[in-house]
């Protein structure tokens, strides 16, 4: 059977770049804050043209 898992060296952070090869950063509380607010706009904007269209 096939090795599917990195290394620790694959997925540790490359110490000359500062780049990780990992998982992505957490974003900070306030960017957090932005998503939520931008995915809910979509949503409220999805569920207002469903409602249009069966109103048809």
């Amino acid at each position: 059977m096939a090795h599917h898992h990195k290394s620790n060296k694959q997925v540790e952070q490359n110490p000359d770049t500062g780049h990780s090869r990992g998982m992505p950063r957490r974003p900070d509380e306030e960017e957090m804050d932005e998503r939520t607010r931008e995915d809910r706009d979509e949503l409220r904007e999805e569920k207002r043209e469903e409602h249009e269209e069966r109103e048809r």
